[in-house]
Order: C-alpha cells, then sequence, then structure tokens
C-alpha cells in the first residue's frame, strides 16, 4: 500500500511539475501581440511598474504592468469619451474572457495564464465572461475610468500578464498572481525593467522603445526626445 501511495505523490508530483512548464513555454514563447490594431501606432508611455506611484515599489510587489496610449502626452481634456472611440484595445492572444467588469477585461489563454487590459471605457466593452476571442479581437476603447472611482490623468491601457487557478477572480484583486512583466515579449518586442519604477524599454533586434511620458515618435519635429523614440504598431513589418 505504501508504495501505491508513493507512487501517486510522485506521478501528481510530475503533473504539476509538466502544467508549470507549460505555462513557462506559452509565456517565454513569442505568443502575444501588442494590444491595438495592427496599422496604429501607440505609444509606450509607462515602463515596467508596480502599483506604487514612487519610484521604487516595495520589495513584496511585482513590476507588473505596462502602460500604451494613442496619444501622448497624456492629459485631462483627453478623457472625454468622444476623443477615444476611434481606438480600439485588443487581445492580444487568442482565449477565453475571465473577468469583463467596469473598466477590466482579462483572458486566459490556457493553463491560468491570462492577460489584463485596465482602464477600458466600462460602456464599451465588445466581451463577456465565457465568451472565446481571436488575437486581435477589439475589447474596448481605452479611457480614464478607474474601477473603484476616480479617473487616471489620460487615457490608456494598463496591461498586465498574470496567472491563477480562480476563474471567477480579477487579478488585480490577487496581487500575489500577478507576474513580473521583464522578459516577456510582444510583438516581438522584449520587455527590459530599469532601475525606476514605470521606467523601462522595449527591445527588438537592433530597435528600442524606451517608456515616457512625451510623444516621441520617429519624426519628433522639436527634438525634445533626444533621439528616444516610444512610438509603436503590434505590425513586425513596422519600425
Amino acid at each position: 500500500m505504501s508504495r501505491l501511495i508513493i507512487l501517486s505523490a510522485a506521478l501528481l508530483a510530475l503533473a504539476v511539475a509538466c502544467a508549470g512548464n507549460d505555462n513557462d513555454d506559452l509565456l517565454e514563447a513569442d505568443a502575444f501581440r501588442l494590444p491595438w490594431a495592427a496599422d496604429e501606432a501607440w505609444f509606450f508611455v509607462g515602463g515596467p511598474h508596480c502599483d506604487s506611484p514612487t519610484d521604487v515599489c516595495p520589495s513584496s510587489a511585482a513590476r507588473y504592468a505596462l502602460d500604451f496610449a494613442p496619444r501622448a502626452p497624456l492629459t485631462g481634456f483627453l478623457c472625454d469619451p468622444s476623443e477615444n472611440d476611434e481606438y480600439w484595445v485588443t487581445a492580444a492572444a487568442a482565449g477565453v474572457v475571465r473577468i469583463a467588469d467596469r473598466s477590466l477585461v482579462e483572458i486566459e489563454h490556457g493553463d491560468g495564464i491570462r492577460t489584463g487590459y485596465y482602464h477600458l471605457r466600462s460602456s464599451s466593452l465588445t466581451v463577456a465572461p465565457g465568451d472565446h476571442v481571436e488575437a486581435a479581437a477589439p475589447l474596448g476603447n481605452p479611457s480614464c475610468e478607474h474601477r473603484r472611482g476616480g479617473a487616471v490623468p489620460g487615457p490608456h491601457v494598463h496591461f498586465y500578464f498574470c496567472a491563477t487557478d480562480d476563474a471567477t477572480a480579477a487579478c488585480l484583486d490577487d496581487r500575489a498572481s500577478l507576474l513580473a512583466a521583464e522578459g516577456r515579449t510582444l510583438s516581438g518586442w522584449r520587455i527590459q525593467a530599469a532601475k525606476q519604477n514605470y521606467f523601462g524599454s522595449l527591445v527588438r533586434g537592433d530597435e528600442t522603445r524606451t517608456a515616457t511620458a512625451l510623444n516621441c515618435s520617429a519624426e519628433d519635429p522639436d527634438g525634445s526626445c533626444a533621439g528616444v523614440r516610444n512610438d509603436l504598431t503590434p505590425r513586425r513589418d513596422r519600425r
């Protein structure tokens, strides 16, 4: 009987290890795209960060999120819904919607791995829990909405990865489920964190995009960006 128990325990441990490997494979693969329409250029306005407004995160907090905006710099007048209804946050990969609540959508992509999309305009959501979505499916408009009232400084999407076995709970309500952004890949861009909260870069081959609140496109007519760029499209054949 003891041998049976030992064998069962070994098989359970192997199953857990294999599930963990599946999670690692999914997160390490270049399986996710930047979360907006392929031909649009958005701006990388916030590098890997926790929820602290300061430059330093608590030791227990993952720098899990990136911020992307259709226009920069972020300003309050852009919070008017009519200013953003032409822009759509889209699914980073195919999956099943687990959370679609007020300004938050979370999509599971298998083995409990999710992507999250926060600060969407609640009245614009196109999905509901249980919906199957394809990569690039529209989810909602970027906005200044906050789940618990108030507003953020300008319309953007707060994007993140997380892992949970609870199909009905939002990762944002379980901070232990949030995964560090560094090392993940979006449309071929590898996420790199800097020392300070909200700072960092995206690297693809010999290209780099640096998180900044400014509008730093290739044109940069006034030169205020000093050669730094933060504009991105999800297409892999566009710079």
